[in-house]
């Protein structure tokens, strides 16, 4: 996973680690699963020119197309969404590939990705959906469901309350980034949450940590194997740390809200 904000030139250094993160995720391996986050890629890049939206079910590391569409939109200052899937529930298809997009009838979109495994089944509870029509779709989605149908607002204080909400249905990570958007503004929430018993392991705590740069004109939040494959500085993200970020696309700042999930 990579959440950024900031100018898109320096977001470009990521894109290889996380290329070669999903070919070779040596930190999964060493808890005995396959190294590969092979079940669909995409990313979001918005901008005040405009937003590029792609995601497929191909590897991202056997998608050179793909990958070359994803450096190319990265211009100037924006804020970015980007994820490679490694299915734990729902199907291997487009559908389920991440980004996820939802349209509030409160009056905003929101762009979605999560990491992690819950408890699907009290989730399609919590939202008060129909368990057969949702039984090929990914844990993930319905979580987005679930956001869709509560959010009153993207307010600090609503999201927070939203996701605390969800913090016990979770069973390995909730490693998630969320962008909310309406005609006049953008704010972001990103989370770094993992169970007890992964915290106590440090096989599954360092692969489920998550990694923090920030400086001037960047800040971003990316998965623990990129230190593998970059050599840029890393901060190791506090768990159950949540960030609610405030993007101002025309004037190319942003404001950061540090937060405890």
């Amino acid at each position: 996973m990579l959440f950024a904000v900031g100018n898109g030139s320096e977001m470009r250094e990521f894109v290889n680690a996380l290329v070669k993160s999903s070919e070779n995720d040596i930190y999964k391996v060493a808890f005995g699963k396959n190294p590969y986050h092979k079940d669909g890629w995409g990313f979001v890049w918005i901008s005040k020119d405009g937003l590029d939206y792609y995601k497929t079910s191909r590897p991202i590391f056997e998608d050179t197309k793909g990958v070359r569409k994803f450096l190319e939109s990265l211009d100037g200052f924006g804020v970015l969404l980007a994820h490679t899937r490694a299915a734990s529930q729902g199907t291997v298809n487009l559908f389920n590939a991440h980004p996820l997009v939802y349209s509030s009838p409160e009056g905003f979109n929101f762009w979605f990705y999560h990491n992690g495994d819950l408890d699907k089944q009290i989730l399609i509870d919590m939202a008060g959906l129909d368990n057969e029509k949702l039984k090929d779709i990914s844990d993930s989605y319905v979580l987005g469901l679930y956001l869709l149908s509560s959010l009153g607002s993207f307010s600090k204080d609503m999201i927070l309350k939203k996701f605390r909400e969800i913090v016990p249905v979770v069973r390995t990570t909730l490693n998630t980034a969320s962008l909310f958007i309406t005609p006049s503004e953008i704010k972001g929430f990103v989370t770094a949450y993992m169970v007890r018993e992964r915290e106590r392991d440090s096989l599954y705590k360092r692969y489920s940590r998550l990694l923090k740069v920030e400086r001037e004109n960047l800040f971003a939040i990316v998965s623990s194997t990129f230190e593998v494959y970059s050599e840029l500085s890393f901060e190791e993200v506090k768990n159950r740390t949540a960030f609610y970020l405030t993007i101002d696309l025309e004037n190319e700042k942003f404001e950061i809200e540090e937060l405890t999930l």
